[in-house]
């Protein structure tokens, strides 16, 4: 199929390079050959990811959301099916899992001097709960289990922000689709474990140290805050809703999850351990 046929822009799946307007029936920017692999209205690199390798599409979707989402937004009216995001979300989700648990099986395993990072959280986090030493599940896990099942609700959550009455069945299914790209910049997570693992590795030059792990919390703020925002922009561009309302709703569910999951639900855990060790020592 040659570009110029149809009164559509087609995007060249190799390179990305708009065809418009193009008779040839090969890409000038590239070469590729267009009878062997068609040009597609679609610019999104997931959608391409059998022909342009799966972590290579990955990627550059990615970076798409994170400094182009003006551009991801635009693919709204191109095809999308709901398997194909939640594939990719998957896959986000466990960019923030697998490199949280090697860090903490490797941080457990090589305890650093001065205390690890993990054990300065522990003490943290049990000095502002006010909970008593040698607990029998520290906190600091179950705080970190809650952080990650909050993680896997607040990024499925956009979903249901995305199906207006004012939208076709279509767009809908589309949007919601596509909702589920939002979290694309949690899947620089590991870039931040990798800092925070070095840092623990070289903890006794305090000056490496401190530096490594300044650079994973600038990283950890930058994740959070590009998350949030590019949530909520992508739900006001996709869904048409108004966007103060929205933007609202959206920051309030995400702060009520993250006290249920992180602080409430962790903290009964603990105290339901506790008892139960209680309960069997006292046996």
């Amino acid at each position: 199929m040659i570009a110029s046929e149809v009164p559509l822009n087609l995007y060249c799946i190799s390179c990305g390079y708009n065809q418009r307007g193009i008779s040839s029936a090969h890409c000038p920017e590239c070469g590729q050959d267009f009878i062997k692999l068609p040009p597609s209205p679609s610019r999104l690199p997931w959608l391409h990811r059998r022909y342009r390798g799966f972590l290579r599409s990955y990627w550059r979707t990615v970076m798409m959301v994170i400094f182009r989402p003006k551009d991801f937004c635009d693919q709204i009216d191109n095809p999308i099916t709901l398997r194909d995001a939640r594939l990719f979300w998957l896959l986000t989700i466990a960019h923030v899992f697998l490199p949280l648990l090697c860090a903490l099986f490797l941080i457990i395993l090589i305890p650093s001097q001065p205390a690890s990072t993990l054990e300065q959280v522990q003490v943290f986090i049990d000095e502002a709960l006010v909970l008593p030493k040698d607990p029998p599940v520290p906190m600091g896990y179950l705080v970190l289990l809650g952080l990650l099942v909050f993680i896997i609700f607040a990024t499925g959550m956009p979903s249901y922000f995305c199906h207006p009455a004012t939208l076709s069945i279509a767009r809908q299914n589309r949007a919601i689709a596509m909702s589920y790209f939002a979290g694309a910049p949690l899947a620089l997570m590991p870039v931040v474990v990798t800092f925070a693992l070095v840092a623990e590795l070289v903890a006794r030059f305090e000056d490496i140290s401190l530096s490594l792990r300044a650079i994973a919390a600038a990283l950890v703020i930058f994740i959070f805050i590009a998350w949030y925002l590019r949530t909520a922009g992508i739900v006001v561009t996709l869904s048409g809703r108004r966007r103060l309302p929205t933007v609202l709703l959206l920051t309030l569910s995400w702060i009520f999850l993250l006290v249920l999951l992180v602080m409430v639900v962790p903290r009964a855990l603990w105290y339901a351990s506790t008892t139960i060790r209680i309960l069997f020592s006292s046996n």
